[in-house]
């Protein structure tokens, strides 16, 4: 029998109670138990259970938008929408061995599972949950390594007129197969913990990724200065070799923001320390690092060299904050600096702990952090992480094994130096990580890891990063160039095109390759990367309102073709095209010596960025495309914000050009801030709205001022394929000549 309680709706049958609350409109979970008691979520959660209108009839719970249907013999649920089609059906349910079986019904593709290396369409493909450190186990990262950096147990199924989000709340490892082993079934199971998850449903893909950031958080507004080109390499070794690399970028002419310092700055790979031969006047180096337009990040892993006279591990020991092992005994294991422990951060008060040891490097200047190696990765041991028998406390003194909370550790590391930034900086934080459960988003940027420099890693980022957006996880990237390995001047300039479009936009190589900054491989590869990087410098205002309305909506910025397109199949395994919001498409060439490529244009009206060459959409396309030549395509309609490209964001008060692609009308809000502090979050900001009308007669551009809480700049419009005889009214003047002078606004 179906009850209503407190929270939803309870059913018993054979020891078992299935719980059905609801959190949205179109959030509803599913949550299997042996007694009444409903659990508590994993820390990924963060919506709050809502009372919404529902019916129940009978055996069926009705909403305004769906209908659960359920046997309350076996407790298989059924979900219809309003029309009464069938949207999601349970085949088998074990809760003992934690399991669950749904029909593959009319899904044409899965997509999100976070960072997967393979194609974008997960259909016939199975993978595992399991937070590793993917080289402790392979040479090289390809599709054969199914456990890698994240652990992001969501995806969406899709076809032209329906779609739905199920996202598994568990953090053991999980197992997920979409008809690989059985025809026509989704099987998901789990190492342990409950069989508990979400259901989210929505007419359109767009739905399902913002009801699922609803559930597990948004990531935060970055400082745009994190936006810019970022350069790195294991090692800078000392400050004369960082500094090398600083005065060059400038002497070049090479829009740089942020510089990294890996491992080797540290004294004797010990976290918090700075080894003060190699980089003397530590302090000193970074205000004339800044002095340049330059931010520091440095890495910090959470293993801790156990060395006595060392303050963190003996603050650590004193206060009982290391993970301990099955017997009780702190754990010792080995990572860079040799034997290490483990911060065990599933505590508030190791959390707090260990992001207030960030202060000494805070107050030496150091911008932003890097935590790497934080699966926990772990040399000792054959899977390269900690035995799962380790022992963890939480708030309630509970313990916990590590089984349980592997998945969450960089979360809760992220977390904690994320907070302790926050309280230790005037500027909004950055921390980057390379392992992340479902959530993490909220606290770190995300890069996918070591890869290698082959063209085969090039092309397969592509899917990896559209899978991530499509995941909650926007503010990531890559190791542009490659890590492993050598790189070389035509694969660095096709990863440089590429990076263009990434919000996470390093350049990082590992220790004993070639040199792969841009000036490595001569003057060819140097115009070519110089030329992209002032690209992303001219899109910083365009990509800075992305990642605003990314951290308000979760919404990526890199989106698949499918996103905005979902009634056309063509564009469900499409791999190596992406949108960059929902106008620009963005086409790399991905293989060596290519200088043309297959382009599928979807449906509408397009401008090839670099001819201005209107095109009808529908088709498959040739492009040309020399090695200095990134084909990318407007979508007609679009308005695009440029900036004035300069050697670092802030340099100067640069101008802004508005760009109006004609052919279809068009809408865009600007928004400003300063872009590095947290004002924004007390209404200190600008929203322009700019609106373009377009009729055979004429073309009417409106402008209107939201908001005026920061300085609006001038800016110019430029408009592009304006068809001979059209009027041009401006804010409703006519412009009867159409040159630059004229389209000046200023506020």
């Amino acid at each position: 029998m179906i009850t209503k309680t407190t929270y939803g709706y309870s059913i018993y049958n054979k020891n078992i109670f299935l719980n059905i609350v609801f959190y949205d409109d179109y959030i509803v979970r599913f949550v299997y138990t042996k007694d009444d008691k409903l659990p508590e979520s994993t820390p990924a959660i963060i919506a709050k259970q809502q009372k919404i209108p529902a019916e129940l009839d009978g055996n069926a719970i009705k909403t305004d938008l769906f209908k659960i249907l359920i046997n309350e013999e076996d407790l298989k649920i059924s979900i219809y929408d309003i029309n009464n089609n069938l949207i999601n059906k349970d085949k088998g349910i074990n809760i003992d061995e934690i399991e669950i079986e749904k029909e593959l019904l009319w899904e044409k593709g899965f997509y999100g599972l976070g960072e997967k290396y393979g194609w974008i369409n997960k259909k016939g493909t199975d993978t595992v949950n399991w937070c590793s450190d993917v080289l402790g186990h392979s040479p090289v990262h390809s599709a054969v390594v199914k456990e890698y950096h994240t652990a992001i147990p969501f995806y969406i199924g899709l076809d032209s007129d329906k779609t739905y989000g199920i996202y598994y709340d568990n953090s053991f490892k999980t197992y997920f197969d979409f008809g690989k082993y059985k025809e026509n079934v989704v099987r998901v199971k789990a190492d342990g913990g409950i069989l508990d998850y979400y259901f989210i449903y929505g007419e359109k893909v767009s739905d399902i990724v913002k009801n699922y950031s609803l559930l597990t958080g948004t990531m935060p507004l970055p400082r745009k200065d994190f936006l810019g080109y970022q350069q790195c390499r294991w090692s800078y070794e000392n400050r004369k070799e960082l500094m090398e690399v600083a005065t060059r970028m400038r002497d070049e002419n090479i829009p740089c923001d942020i510089l990294y310092l890996d491992i080797d700055y540290m004294k004797d790979y010990k976290v918090f320390t700075v080894d003060s031969e190699k980089f003397d006047e530590f302090k000193e180096m970074n205000m004339k690092l800044k002095e340049m337009g330059f931010k520091l990040v440095v890495i910090i892993d959470p293993g801790v060299k156990q060395e006595g006279g060392y303050t963190v591990y003996d603050e650590g020991t004193k206060n009982d904050y290391f993970v301990k092992d099955a017997l009780g005994k702190v754990y010792v294991g080995e990572v860079w600096p040799g034997d290490s422990v483990f911060p065990d951060f599933l505590r508030s008060e190791i959390r707090e702990w260990w992001g207030n040891l960030h202060k000494g490097l805070i107050d030496d200047g150091v911008d932003g952090i890097w935590n790497d190696m934080n699966e926990p990765a772990n040399f000792t041991t054959d899977t390269k992480t900690l035995p799962e028998d380790c022992i963890h406390l939480n708030d309630k003194g509970e313990k916990k094994t590590h089984d349980e909370i592997h998945n969450l550790y960089a979360m809760l590391e992220a977390q904690a130096t994320y907070d302790g930034l926050r309280k230790l900086q005037k500027t909004r934080p950055f921390v980057l990580t390379r392992s992340a459960f479902s959530g993490t988003q909220r606290y770190a940027a995300l890069w996918t890891g070591d890869n290698t420099s082959i063209w085969e890693h090039l092309e397969s980022s592509m899917p990896m990063f559209m899978n991530l957006g499509l995941s909650g996880y926007s503010f990531i990237g890559g190791d542009v160039g490659g890590f492993l390995g050598d790189s070389n001047g035509e694969l660095l300039a096709r990863w440089t095109q590429l990076g263009v479009f990434t919000p996470l936009f390093r350049n990082h190589s590992v220790k004993d390759s070639i040199d792969q900054e841009p000036w490595c491989f001569g003057e060819e590869v140097l115009y070519n990367t110089r030329k992209y990087i002032n690209l992303r410098y001219k899109l910083i205002t365009y990509l800075y309102n992305l990642m605003r309305e990314s951290s308000l909506t979760g919404q990526p910025v890199m989106r698949p073709l499918f996103y905005h397109y979902q009634n056309d199949e063509k564009t469900y395994d499409i791999n190596n095209q992406f949108l960059f919001g929902e106008n620009i498409m963005v086409c790399p060439i991905t293989r060596p010596g290519y200088n043309n490529r297959l382009i599928y244009l979807p449906e509408g009206l397009w401008y090839d960025y670099w001819t201005q060459e209107r095109i009808d959409g529908g088709r498959y396309i040739i492009r040309e495309a020399d090695i200095n030549t990134l084909p990318i395509y407007i979508k007609a309609g679009t308005i695009l914000p440029m900036d004035e490209a300069m050697d670092y964001i802030g340099q100067k008060e640069g101008k802004l050009e508005i760009n109006i692609y004609t052919g279809n009308d068009g809408q865009y809000k600007l928004y400003l801030d300063d872009g590095i502090s947290f004002n924004y979050e007390n209404g200190i900001y600008s929203e322009v709205e700019i609106k373009v009308e377009e009729s055979d007669e004429d073309i009417k551009i409106q402008t209107t001022v939201l908001k005026n809480e920061y300085q609006i700049p001038s800016f110019d419009i430029n408009i592009i394929g304006l068809e001979d005889g059209k009027k041009v009214l401006l804010d409703r003047k006519e412009i009867s000549k159409y040159d630059d002078s004229e389209f000046k606004i200023r506020f």
